[in-house]
């Protein structure tokens, strides 16, 4: 159980692979979500279906050199969280678009996670609520 003061954010997976691939321009503040984890200011959560993606971008689609390693240090950085039947029946009764992203979005809102970082926030603005929200990098490291 995390304490109350550290907040739980939850990492799409287009940010997470930013952070794998060192991919920039998005790299750079990606990689800052990591160093506040690591000195225990946030949490950091992925999902289950998140990995999946991760493993097929690192090794089927970039081919990325210590593809391995890289995806060992950014895992044992989070922590994963795991869908349910319940998740995924209502992402695909949600009227999102991308079927992928509503996954990740009630995956990360049943978890409790208090932020959801992505790259792509036009398709969850009308998702977005108080208990849960929506921020690129950038406005989070702005926001905290």
């Amino acid at each position: 159980m995390l304490p109350a003061n550290i907040p739980e954010v939850f990492l799409d997976t287009d940010v997470a692979f930013d952070i794998i691939s060192k991919r920039e321009p998005h790299f750079s503040d990606s990689v800052k979500l990591l160093e506040l984890a690591a000195l225990g200011k946030i949490q950091l959560v992925i999902s289950e279906s998140s990995l999946a993606n991760l493993f097929y971008l690192t090794f089927d689609i970039y081919k990325l050199n210590r593809g391995n390693a890289r995806l060992i240090d950014f895992i044992e950085a989070c922590n994963l969280i795991h869908g349910k039947k319940q998740i995924a029946l209502e992402a695909l009764q949600s009227s999102f678009k991308d079927k992928e992203e509503a996954l990740q979005y009630f995956t990360a809102k049943h978890s409790g996670a208090d932020h959801f970082i992505s790259r792509n926030i036009k398709d969850y603005k009308k998702y977005q609520s108080s208990d849960l929200k929506v921020l690129t990098p950038k406005e989070f490291l702005n926001l905290i």
